[in-house]
């Protein structure tokens, strides 16, 4: 403890006063008080000195100081995997990952109970969450791997807490689906970004050794909806173990549903290669522990919903071979809308624009299109415009010169036999494209001009509206089914509060059976329409609609180009089937959440929201159960919780309204896997884990080091730190309660003074 001073004014200024103030009173006060007894002055010019001492104390503004030194302590996280993959055998003495694991901890017992009385350390047992516990359990039955979402839920975890860092003992490899699949590395950075170290151990081995042998399909990627008479693209990837030199065939399978009805399973077939299709490989492994990426591809016949397998043969010496295939659900569609989409491959605009593939009745397919010194290598097959392939062409921003004549002829005759087209805004469409000279002169139905077509990277900025506009549907616009973005009430306010477009192509219409149907608010024209021959032709100036999806109106955005495409298609007025169902993942593993999504419609196709639904599951046993269905937002979902059992399982849905149904049921499939992903590739993921530490600015440490790395920490505990408070009383302020004896004792000097004076005569 110690007194500290802070002086009002500076200490020359406080010193000056001081004296003046005691001069003050030893030269003018004596003279008032020389008739006095020597005793009574000598009193009284106490008291005033006394006084003085006193404003002099005030001045200075002292206090009592006094320091406190406090040890915060932190918290050690120690998380450990008890997934089933850490059973595997392969670590010293074929003791499981598992034991290994346990073993390091039990060897270092006493340096983490030395460590405990420094700092907290808390225990985590984990595989697809996190389990708070006493000590690590001894046992290793999680269902599967969740390392990304585990480190979500320790993040929440340690938000309260001084956290000092975290040691993950695992065999790194992540094995789940759903929501619990969670970028490892992406939490990594999270934590990395709050100063948070995690250290990794890792336990298990990456490869294989000895005789063992394993081939497993490990993914299939393949759209889930297609169209019969096109080639469909399948990728997948085989991982082959021991298999070095060995040649092996991968086969796709088609299932065959002659004679099948709803609820039943068509045998499955391997398909035979055509021109157009290679359904099967023969490859040979160099290495034996290989990913190997492998393309196949069919053609479907016929329309319907199959089953697709992707299987590798069985070879000898392998003995696990559930993991030799896997199967999928696919659509495969009559026809539908089929369009030819020409765009720059880099520009915002046709991602958005492609993502109407989505919607079941439409394929649009997307020819990109290189600019710049990549202009040249641009090449497009005449195919494409030949009779009968696409009901609608959109050409984007894309120079005249892109296409020869001879193609732009054809198109012009696909268009006059019934298809549509439609041209989109851009720095080089419409005549700053050059196409003022090409045989789509004659079908756009705007004024081009030979004489404005740009040269390569010299933009006419006078072709081009370079501001923010607003697109607003005219009279005619509001009766067309194009601007029909909402409800007959609701359309125009909605488009009134799309955000602004950038910019837009200047152009003139022309032709007096085109027809505007929207403007700026400056009254430009943005989008004009009109028939040509028995097809349907657009131009659209504007290239930026993909703001009305980044400004929060994805609905409306989709909405508008899926009418568009419809429309130019001439099928504006098809419907679709009154009751639907849909399960946006076709597999699923063992134990894994299954959403069924379904819904109803009328005539017009407007959601039915008070229709009522019964769903039956049939399950590969052909044993029903029936669901229960709610409403989440404005959706209609059932949920399963499946069993192990593996195989194909139904859905049916059937809607009444009023008591009436709606139409005929509707039914889906979906598959769960026969597979265990956690166990039928247990290779552990050590680099995983050394990322991990990287991100963090940790370090991974072999598990024998682990014992290094708790010595370093009981030097210098991790997270540990001193703080000291320094702590200050004021005994000249009120707020202390020090400073009303001051003031009193001030008031007291002062009044006993005046009172002296005042008995002897002097006031």
């Amino acid at each position: 403890m110690s007194f500290a001073f802070e002086p009002i004014w500076s200490w020359q200024w406080v010193i000056l006063m001081a004296v003046a103030m005691v001069a003050l009173v030893l030269l003018t006060y004596p003279r008032a008080i020389r008739n006095q007894p020597q005793k009574t002055r000598r009193f009284l010019i106490g008291l005033r000195l006394f006084a003085a001492l006193l404003l002099l104390i005030a001045m200075l503004r002292p206090a009592l100081q006094w320091s406190k030194t406090d040890s915060q302590k932190a918290v050690l996280y120690v998380v450990t995997d008890v997934s089933r993959s850490m059973t595997t055998p392969d670590a010293i003495a074929s003791s499981t990952r598992r034991e290994a694991l346990l073993k390091i901890l039990l060897e270092n017992e006493k340096p983490l109970k030395s460590l405990g009385d420094k700092i907290e350390i808390r225990y985590f047992d984990f595989a697809e969450k996190l389990i708070s516990v006493e000590t690590p359990s001894p046992h290793a039955e999680g269902k599967e791997t969740a390392i990304g979402a585990v480190l979500e839920e320790l993040l929440k975890e340690s938000q309260s807490k001084k956290v000092a860092g975290i040691v993950l003992l695992s065999d790194g490899a992540q094995r789940t689906a759903g929501k619990n699949k969670v970028d490892p590395r992406m939490m990594a950075r999270r934590f990395a970004e709050l100063g948070l170290p995690i250290y990794t151990i890792g336990f298990g081995g990456e490869g294989v050794t000895g005789n063992h042998i394993d081939l497993a399909v490990e993914s299939m990627l393949v759209d889930p909806l297609v169209f019969e008479k096109k080639k469909v693209p399948i990728r997948i990837k085989l991982r082959a173990q021991g298999a070095a030199g060995r040649e092996l065939t991968v086969k796709v399978w088609l299932e065959d549903r002659t004679g099948k009805r709803r609820g039943e399973v068509g045998e499955m077939k391997p398909l035979l290669a055509t021109n157009e299709s290679i359904p099967f490989r023969k490859i040979r492994p160099t290495g034996n522990n290989e990913l190997i990426p492998i393309d196949l591809s069919f053609v479907p016949d016929l329309p319907g919903e199959f089953k697709l397998m992707v299987k590798v043969e069985t070879i000898d010496g392998e003995a696990k071979i559930k993991n030799n295939f896997q199967e999928t659900i696919i659509s495969v569609q009559q026809g539908g809308i089929r369009i030819a989409y020409f765009d720059q491959v880099y520009r915002p605009e046709q991602k958005f624009i492609r993502a109407v593939n989505q919607s079941d009745k439409i394929q649009l397919d997307f020819y990109p299109i290189r600019t710049g010194r990549f202009f040249q290598s641009n090449k497009i097959d005449p195919k494409i415009f030949e009779r009968g392939n696409y009901n609608a062409f959109i050409i984007g921003d894309v120079p005249a010169v892109t296409f020869k004549k001879e193609l732009l002829k054809k198109l012009k005759e696909r268009i006059d036999e019934g298809s549509g087209l439609l041209m989109t805004g851009g720095l080089n469409s419409f005549d700053a494209g050059g196409y003022a000279e090409t045989p789509l002169a004659e079908i756009l139905p705007i004024e081009m001009r030979k004489t404005d077509a740009q040269q390569e990277g010299n933009i006419n900025r006078g072709l081009h509206y370079l501001k923010p506009l607003k697109i607003q549907p005219t009279r005619a616009g509001m009766n067309h089914y194009l601007m029909q973005i909402g409800s007959a009430s609701r359309t125009k306010d909605l488009w009134k509060s799309l955000p602004d477009v950038e910019g837009a192509n200047k152009f003139v219409q022309s032709g007096r059976l085109s027809e505007v149907l929207a403007v700026s608010t400056e009254r430009y024209p943005l989008l004009i329409t009109q028939k040509y021959g028995a097809g349907r032709v657009a131009v659209f100036a504007v290239d930026t609609t993909f703001l009305w999806h980044l400004g929060g109106f994805k609905n409306v955005h989709q909405r508008f180009w899926r009418q568009m495409i419809l429309w130019l298609s001439r099928k504006e007025t098809d419907t679709d089937q009154p009751v639907w169902v849909r399960v946006d993942s076709r597999n699923f593993s063992p134990h894994q959440k299954v959403d069924i999504e379904m819904g109803a419609r009328n005539a017009k196709g407007k959601p039915l929201h008070d229709a009522n639904f019964t769903v039956t599951l049939i399950n590969p046993k052909n044993e029903s159960q029936k669901l229960t269905s709610r409403r989440v937002n404005k959706e209609q979902i059932a949920t399963f919780l499946n069993d192990q059992q593996p195989g194909d399982y139904w859905v049916q849905v059937g809607a009444t309204r009023q008591g009436q149904p709606v139409g005929f049921d509707a039914w889906t499939r979906f598959i769960v896997n026969a597979r265990d992903p956690e166990l039928d590739n247990p290779a552990a993921d050590l680099a995983l884990l050394a990322e991990i530490s990287k991100i963090t600015g940790a370090e991974t440490l072999l598990p024998e080091k682990f014992s290094e790395r708790l010595g370093i920490w009981l030097k210098n505990p991790p997270g540990h730190h001193e703080i000291t408070t320094i702590k200050r009383m004021t005994l000249w302020d009120k707020s202390t309660g020090y400073g009303y004896p001051f003031l009193c004792l001030f008031v007291a000097a002062m009044g006993l003074e005046w009172w002296l004076r005042k008995k002897r005569g002097l006031v």
